[in-house]
């Protein structure tokens, strides 16, 4: 009997390549019956869907159009995020810093070199996060003209409402071990 180890996982595993032609084509198949049904529910702006599928994007973004997901409130975060971003480049952060870390303990001759990204979403410490952050930096988002007060006053009370998918950006760890022949006696 053969080993099948290696293959034990979803036969039809998303990594492989030909997963973006088959979801192409599932698509293709089935996306109209889907949005049929979409369409009958009465699916539109301002509504909140959870779209638990296993397929491809054509669907969440078929919904999220529908629902018109870059409201006025989730603009305005997104707006304020980038402004959040920009402050922080400006004095010299590197945003990318941590999708660099493994290659960094690599070329600092670690061996196993291994790295997981944790990025909470819509947690009750985001939306803390978030209102400190923000009342934090307030003053500096007005004065390089990235917001208004009244901008501000406004995300704070969506933020309040408990209604917006906040995120933080994420915590990326990386690490490695030091090579057999490196390592102390």
């Amino acid at each position: 009997m053969a080993d099948h180890d290696a293959d034990a996982g979803y036969l039809l595993d998303n990594q492989q390549s030909e997963a973006g032609i088959r979801f192409g084509a599932l698509a293709e198949l089935f996306d109209p019956v889907t949005f049929r049904h979409v369409d009958r529910l009465g699916i539109g702006a301002g509504m909140r869907c959870w779209e638990i599928g296993a397929g491809g994007p054509t669907v969440p973004l078929g919904l999220a159009a529908r629902v018109a997901p870059g409201g006025p409130a989730q603009r305005l975060a997104n707006r304020l995020r980038s402004g959040f971003r920009a402050l922080m480049a400006a004095r010299g952060a590197d945003l990318a810093y941590g999708r660099t870390l493994p290659r960094l303990l690599r070329e600092a001759g670690l061996d196993d070199v291994r790295a997981d990204a944790y990025f909470p979403i819509a947690s009750p410490a985001c939306t803390v996060l978030e209102a400190a952050t923000v009342r934090q930096i307030r003053g500096r988002l007005v004065a390089a003209g990235l917001a208004t007060d009244d901008d501000i006053d406004q995300h704070l009370a969506n933020v309040a409402t408990g209604r917006l998918d906040l995120a933080t950006a994420p915590m990326i760890s990386a690490w490695g071990r030091r090579p057999p022949a490196a390592r102390p006696a």
